[in-house]
């Protein structure tokens, strides 16, 4: 470690974590508490500590927009004898499902701590998860994370040394693990420990909004034609006829109102949704989180013992983007399209949109090109072992 980290810098940023103890640590949530222990009286009090005004709002939205779909267009269609419709009821209803549940994964579950008294070189070589989701020391470069004047990344606030890609979160006073910002719709940070959730999230909502938007477009462009064709008729129909279908006109213009307040709600929505999860795909495919994509890594390569990790010697490695107009580095976490969807989604491709919160690995270490010739050969194998169930 002498090539990244003095032993005098170790000693005095140790000598303050001594002193201020888990001072940092306050900002242990009230739901890690509520599920400590035996103390599940707390669990209420956990739930409703999340349920924010931003959370009901959202939860709000979701029911509104399901509700209309399904009761004033769906339905509606199955009773006129559409055979169609139920499969769109069930498709619905499916997507909106999952979008709930990956929502409340984001809401309640941790996005990850940095354990107590986390050295450096605790997570620069090995650990489980990564690339090889064994925890071999073999597998993992020792890139270390720097900050802007090349100091290790030390947190004063949580009195603890960061992890690579970990950062300190001010609503949620502590650090993060791999944080890609906070939200507040959500009311959490997002995480290593509910990233993926997130993502499910944004793809699950997406298509339920797209799925709405559509359905409630295509009612209401058959409404227009069924009034042009009502209007047509009424001067050959009796006065009888006429009244009757004005009074049904009249029973739902109520749900007229709704259709098309929902159908007004979700062209913002659905244009939102679908620019969010591009943004997040693009962050996926190049294994990149947000504040890495506008503030850069800085980063060292250590020389392994073997002499295969980073060459002779200790090399940095240059910001994600230069100052002075030059043209941007590689990132150091990309390791090519297939690895990156398998470090974030996971191994089994038919497994990828199933429920899950939480990224391979625990977030105190991660695979990266510093690795090597090594690193090469073993991301070679395991595009070959990437199959849609084993």
């Amino acid at each position: 470690m002498s090539a990244s980290f003095s032993s005098l810098d170790l000693m005095e940023k140790d000598a303050l974590m001594a002193r201020g103890g888990d001072r940092g640590r306050g900002g242990d949530d009230i739901v890690q508490k509520a599920f400590g222990g035996s103390r599940f009286r707390q669990i209420p009090r956990a739930i409703f500590a999340k349920l924010t005004l931003p959370v009901i709002l959202v939860l709000g939205v979701i029911w509104y927009v399901y509700f209309v779909a399904v009761h004033g267009v769906m339905r509606p269609w199955v009773l006129h004898g559409a055979n169609s419709t139920s499969t769109h009821e069930y498709a619905f209803t499916v997507t909106t499902c999952m979008a709930v549940v990956m929502y409340a994964c984001c809401v309640f579950v941790d996005p990850g701590r940095v354990p107590a008294h986390y050295r450096p070189n605790d997570g620069d070589g090995g650990g489980p998860g990564g690339l090889n989701g064994g925890g071999s020391s073999s597998s993992r470069g020792r890139l270390l994370e720097l900050k802007r004047k090349g100091g290790s990344r030390f947190c004063k606030k949580c009195m603890t040394h960061k992890p690579p890609r970990a950062h300190h979160c001010r609503v949620c006073n502590k650090c993060v693990l791999r944080m890609d910002h906070h939200c507040v719709w959500i009311n959490n940070c997002v995480g290593h420990g509910n990233y993926k959730a997130f993502f499910l999230f944004l793809t699950y909502v997406a298509v339920a909004c797209w799925h709405a938007f559509v359905c409630l477009a295509w009612h209401a462009f058959e409404g227009l034609e069924d009034d042009h064709v009502a209007a047509a008729r009424s001067t050959t129909t009796s006065r009888a006829n006429v009244n009757a279908h004005a009074n049904a006109a009249a029973e739902g213009h109520g749900w007229i109102l709704l259709e098309v307040s929902c159908l007004t709600l979700c062209v913002p929505l659905v244009v939102a949704l679908s620019l969010l999860w591009c943004w997040h795909a693009y962050l996926v495919v190049n294994n990149k989180t947000t504040i890495e994509h506008y503030e850069g890594v800085r980063s060292r390569v250590v020389p392994r013992d073997d002499g295969e990790g980073g060459g002779g010697g200790a090399v940095n490695m240059p910001p994600l983007h230069p100052t002075g107009g030059a043209a941007d580095a590689a990132h150091p976490y990309s390791l090519g399209v297939v690895a990156n969807l398998r470090e974030i989604l996971g191994h089994r491709v038919l497994c990828w949109l199933a429920p899950s919160c939480a990224i391979s690995g625990d977030g105190l270490s991660f695979a990266n090109v510093a690795d090597g010739p090594r690193y090469r050969r073993e991301v070679k194998k395991k595009e070959t072992e990437l199959t849609l169930l084993s």
